[in-house]
C-alpha cells in the first residue's frame, strides 16, 4: 500500500513510519522539518503542515498514484512533553480538528476513502470505562484539551463520509511491540490503568489500514 502519515515526526508517528516501511508499504510524511525522519528506502518526507491544505495536496501528488490510506499520529503542542503541561501558546486553535478536516477534504479530491486516526481511551463514550482518578484528570488537569480535542476529531470524523478507524490507546508507554488487548468502543471490562507501547499502537495502525475489520468502529486498545 501507498499511505500518507500526519505526525510521522512525533514519538508514535515514527514508529508508525518504521512499522510501514517494514511491512513494505511506501510512506509519504508530511512533516514540519524533513530532518526530522532519517531518510530510507520507501520513504518520501514533505515539508509542510496539516493546518493547510495545500500542503496535504503537495503530499498527494508526491507519487505517481495517492495514498490509499492516510494515518493520523497528531496531538497538541505542549509546553513539555509531559501530559499535564499547559499548551504552548503558539499552539494553533483546533490544530487536531482542522489538520483532520483538510486531510479529508482533500482525500475526497483524490478519491483516497480510508483514514486512520490515534485517538484515545476516554474519548467519545469510553469515558466511563476510564477510573475515577483519570476521570479527574480529564476534567481537571490540563489533559483536558487533549481529550477536548480528540472528542471533536471522533465526532466530526463520523459524520464526514469516509472509512475511519479511531484508535483509543490507553496510557502510552515506551518498548516493544507486544500482544494486543482489543476492547468494545466504549472501553467496557478494560483495567484499571491499562497501557500499550508506542510500538503497539503502530503495529495496529498500520494492521487497520490493511485491513476491513474496523472500518467504522473506535476500539479501545491495550497490550
Amino acid at each position: 500500500m501507498h499511505l500518507l502519515v500526519l505526525g510521522g515526526s512525533g514519538r508514535t508517528g515514527k514508529l508508525i513510519v518504521e512499522e510501514a516501511i517494514r511491512k513494505g508499504h511506501s510512506v509519504v510524511a508530511l512533516v514540519r522539518s524533513p530532518s526530522s525522519l532519517a531518510a530510507r528506502p520507501g520513504l518520501m518526507s514533505i515539508q509542510g503542515t496539516p493546518m493547510q491544505c495545500k500542503d496535504i495536496t503537495r503530499a498527494f501528488r508526491a507519487s505517481p498514484t495517492p495514498p490509499e490510506a492516510v494515518l493520523v499520529a497528531l496531538s497538541l503542542k505542549r509546553v513539555s512533553d509531559s501530559p499535564f503541561a499547559a499548551i504552548s501558546p503558539d499552539a494553533p486553535d483546533r490544530f487536531m480538528e482542522n489538520s483532520v478536516a483538510n486531510a479529508i477534504a482533500v482525500m475526497k479530491d483524490f478519491g483516497t476513502k480510508r483514514i486512520i486516526i490515534l485517538s484515545q481511551w476516554g474519548a467519545g463514550n469510553s469515558f466511563g470505562s476510564a477510573n475515577f482518578l483519570f476521570r479527574a484528570m480529564f476534567r481537571y488537569t490540563n489533559m483536558r484539551y487533549g481529550l477536548a480535542a480528540h472528542n471533536a476529531v471522533d465526532e466530526e470524523t463520523r459524520q464526514a463520509g469516509v472509512e475511519f478507524v479511531l484508535a483509543r490507546a490507553c496510557v502510552l508507554a515506551d518498548g516493544d511491540a507486544a500482544p494486543i488487548q482489543l476492547y468494545p468502543d466504549n472501553g467496557e471490562a478494560i483495567g484499571f490503568l491499562a497501557k500499550i507501547t508506542r510500538a503497539s499502537v503502530a503495529k495496529f495502525m498500520i494492521e487497520a489500514s490493511e485491513k476491513d475489520d474496523f472500518i467504522g468502529k473506535s476500539p479501545v486498545i491495550s497490550n
